[in-house]
């Protein structure tokens, strides 16, 4: 059985630990398109994984939902979710000077 999520493939190491810390034998796959790469799940048909993880879907309204409950959880902006990780924080004074660099080998001043 194949799941199709909306979660960033960013985030893929974060639901391997999940699936690794409920000892469920879960495959991530990663799904291209649109511009963001996301996350497909790969379950064995008729396993004690899919069992469980209809459980536990059960309980949470969703396997997607609890995987993103988890998420934010471990602190990720529930608005980042789908988009990928959040924002890398970049100096501002490092960009100006390559940006004069670059500025110089086209031809301006």
């Amino acid at each position: 059985m194949i799941l199709e999520t909306k979660i960033s493939w960013g985030y893929a190491d974060l639901i391997k630990t999940f699936f690794e810390a409920n000892e469920l034998v879960v495959t991530c796959e990663e799904r291209t398109g649109h511009n963001i790469d996301q996350i497909n799940l790969h379950i064995e048909d008729n396993s004690d994984t899919a069992m469980s993880l209809t459980l536990m879907g059960y309980r949470h309204l969703g396997i997607e939902n609890m995987l993103c409950d988890y998420l934010i959880r471990c602190g990720i902006p529930a608005g980042k979710i789908s988009i990928g990780r959040t924002e890398i924080k970049r100096d501002m004074a490092e960009l100006e000077k390559q940006w004069d660099e670059h500025r110089k080998t086209i031809g301006l001043r």
